[in-house]
C-alpha cells in the first residue's frame, strides 16, 4: 500500500510540472519587447490554429516568433536535464552533466569557427546554417574522444570524466585564442551564442529538435532497467549480466546526441543538466523509471519559466543562459546543502 502511494506521489510530480511547463507556454506568449495582452496572445494562438482573423503585427510576434522559441525553451530544457541524468547515472558522479565533459565548449568551439573565421565543415554551407553544423557537430568530439580513449585502455567513469574536463579546456582556449583576433561584430555574435539564447530557435529548427528529443528521450526511459543497474557499480553490474561499459557508452552517445541537437541551435545554457537531476531526485528519487520523465518535466518548466523572466529583464531582455544561471547556481548550493552526501545515488 505504501508503494504504491509512494509511486502515486511519484508520478504527480512529474504530472504537476508537465502542467506547470504547458502553463508557463501559454504565459511566456504575451510576454516580450511587443506589447500584447494575455488574453489577446491566447486569442491571437488558437485564431491561427483555427484559421480565423489575426491582426498580422499580433499573428507575426505570436505565432513565428514567441511560440517556435516556447516550444525550443521547453525541448531544451528537458533534453538537457535528462541528458545530466543519464550522465550523473553513467558516471556515479553529481557533478556530471553535458558541460563538463566538454560537450559545450565543443560546440563553442564550431560556433566560433563560423562567426569569426567564416569556417564551414559542410564548404557549402554559410551562415546560421554553417554555425548550426559545425557546433553539433564539435559538440560530439569531447565524447567521441572519451569513448576512443576508454576503448584502448580501460578507464574508471572518474578517469572519463576527467578526460572530458580536460578537452573542454583545451577546446576552450582554442576557443579564446580565435577570439582575440575577432572583430567587434563577430565577437558580439560569439557572445551572444556563449551565453545561450532562444532567440535562433524558428519553426524550421523545432522538427530536428523535436524528433531527437523524443527519440531519445523515449529510448533512454525504455532503458531504464538497464541504467538501474548501474547504481551496483562495474562489477556488481556484472553479476547482474549486464555490461557496464557497454551501458556507458551506448547511453553517453544518446545523451550526448541529444544535447548536441539542442545547444546547436540555442548556444550553451548551463545548469539545466545540473539542477534538473538534482531536484527531481529529491522528490522521486533514483529510480530511472520515474527520475527520467521528472528530470524532463521539471527542466522544461524550469527553463521556459527562465526565459519569461529573461524576457522582460533589461530594456531588451537578457539571454536565458544568463538567468537559469543566476537561478540555478544558488538553487544547486541550496540543494548540496539539504542533502546527504548520498541522497543523488
Amino acid at each position: 500500500m505504501e508503494y504504491r502511494a509512494t509511486n502515486r506521489r511519484k508520478v504527480a510530480f512529474v504530472i504537476l510540472f508537465a502542467a506547470i511547463a504547458a502553463g508557463a507556454f501559454f504565459l511566456t506568449l504575451s510576454f516580450g519587447v511587443y506589447d500584447i495582452s494575455f488574453s489577446d496572445s491566447i486569442g491571437a494562438f488558437f485564431g491561427h490554429l483555427a484559421g480565423g482573423y489575426v491582426d498580422p503585427t499580433d499573428d507575426h510576434y505570436i505565432w513565428d516568433v514567441r511560440t517556435p522559441r516556447a516550444i525550443g525553451a521547453i525541448l531544451v530544457g528537458a533534453g538537457l536535464s535528462v541528458a545530466g541524468v543519464v550522465m550523473q547515472n553513467d558516471f556515479k558522479n553529481p557533478l556530471a552533466d553535458p558541460y563538463t565533459l566538454g560537450i559545450s565548449s565543443g560546440a563553442f568551439l564550431g560556433a566560433t569557427l563560423s562567426l569569426v573565421l567564416g569556417i564551414s565543415l559542410i564548404p557549402a554551407l554559410s551562415g546560421n546554417t554553417a554555425t548550426v553544423v559545425n557546433a553539433m557537430v564539435f559538440s560530439l568530439f569531447p565524447t567521441a574522444i572519451i569513448i576512443l580513449v576508454a576503448r584502448f585502455r580501460r578507464m574508471t567513469p572518474v578517469a572519463m570524466i576527467l578526460t572530458g574536463i580536460a578537452v573542454m579546456y583545451l577546446f576552450s582556449s582554442i576557443t579564446q585564442i580565435i577570439l582575440v583576433s575577432a572583430t567587434a561584430e563577430s565577437l558580439s555574435d560569439a557572445y551572444q551564442w556563449r551565453v545561450g539564447s532562444l532567440n535562433r530557435v524558428t519553426w524550421d529548427s523545432l522538427p530536428v529538435m523535436l524528433a531527437v528529443d523524443v527519440v531519445m528521450i523515449l529510448l533512454l526511459w525504455l532503458l531504464s532497467g538497464k541504467l538501474n543497474v548501474m547504481y551496483a557499480g562495474d562489477r556488481g553490474a556484472q553479476t547482474l549480466g549486464e555490461t557496464a561499459q557497454r551501458i556507458r557508452v551506448v547511453t553517453l552517445v544518446m545523451a550526448s546526441l541529444m544535447t548536441a541537437c539542442m545547444v546547436c541551435y540555442t548556444g550553451t545554457i548551463g545548469f539545466i543538466g545540473l539542477v534538473g537531476p538534482h531536484v527531481a531526485r529529491i522528490f522521486v528519487g533514483s529510480n530511472n523509471r520515474y527520475l527520467i520523465p521528472a528530470s524532463a518535466a521539471f527542466g522544461a518548466a524550469f527553463v521556459i519559466l527562465a526565459d519569461t523572466v529573461a524576457k522582460v529583464s533589461g530594456a531588451n531582455g537578457l539571454p536565458v543562459g544568463v538567468i537559469c544561471s543566476m537561478i540555478g547556481g544558488p538553487l544547486f548550493i541550496w540543494i548540496l546543502i539539504r542533502q546527504r552526501k548520498s541522497a543523488w545515488l
